[in-house]
């Protein structure tokens, strides 16, 4: 059966509406194929990233990485197939922890050409909101996804007036599940029939770097041939 890496962001460690559309989706694919599950929580008492920024949980087994932290995560990134980036709206915006994790990343991604890994991958993002920003969050979630280099590129958001996932009806779960359902079917269709799930000839360059490579090219915008592409944004 064929395997699956995902790796997941939250925007915060509160398991409420957000973290259990996520969840949903996990477990529509869990029908379908089998998946490796590495999820990343950003902790707000760690705005640095040390050791500690995050909680890890791998196939629903917390684990606290040895190595620096945000090696670790963007090592994850770039094994993974599958990228979701799972936020609430806080106050019209993402939450300030992963603003600041995609602004870090952001200095990281200095490769931009066509032989980038993210390229084959396949994005996501999941949005819940009980007031407005919604659309606004969502859209920015999608850039950073396709400034990483991600050509296939999901969307997922509903507003929800409850608080907590406890309160939401069963009549509205099911709509969620039904389109969440759909959204897999779609991913995994991509996943399925793209050219990156096949034998190449040549080896993928990391979009991400270490912290000792910091000299930036000063052509690398000539490089940027991808961003002439068409992109599937869905």
């Amino acid at each position: 059966m064929i395997l699956v890496n995902i790796a997941i962001i939250y925007g915060t460690t509160r398991k409420a509406c957000t973290y259990n559309c996520v969840q949903m989706l996990l477990n529509s694919l869990r029908l379908t194929i089998r998946i490796n599950v590495k999820e990343f929580f950003l902790e707000k008492d760690f705005p640095n990233y040390s050791d500690k920024f995050f909680s890890c949980f791998i196939n629903n087994e917390v684990t606290y990485p040895n190595s620096n932290s945000i090696e670790y995560l963007t090592k994850s990134l770039n094994n993974s197939d599958l990228i979701i980036l799972a936020c609430p709206v806080i106050q019209c915006n993402m939450t300030t922890e992963l603003k600041s994790l995609l602004e870090h990343l952001f200095y990281k991604s200095i490769e931009y050409n066509t032989k980038s890994i993210m390229n084959n991958k396949i994005g996501l993002v999941i949005s819940t909101t009980s007031g407005a920003g919604l659309s606004y969050i969502t859209n920015n979630l999608k850039k950073n996804l396709i400034f990483w280099g991600i050509h296939n590129v999901f969307r997922f958001s509903k507003t929800l007036y409850e608080m907590n996932w406890e309160d939401v009806d069963l009549k509205t779960k099911f709509k969620i599940n039904k389109k969440i359902f759909k959204l897999s079917n779609k991913i995994l269709n991509i996943y399925l029939n793209s050219s990156y799930n096949k034998t190449i000839s040549y080896k993928y360059q990391s979009i991400f770097k270490n912290k000792y490579n910091n000299i930036i090219d000063v052509n690398f915008h000539k490089k940027r041939t991808y961003t002439h592409d068409i992109r599937n944004i869905h």
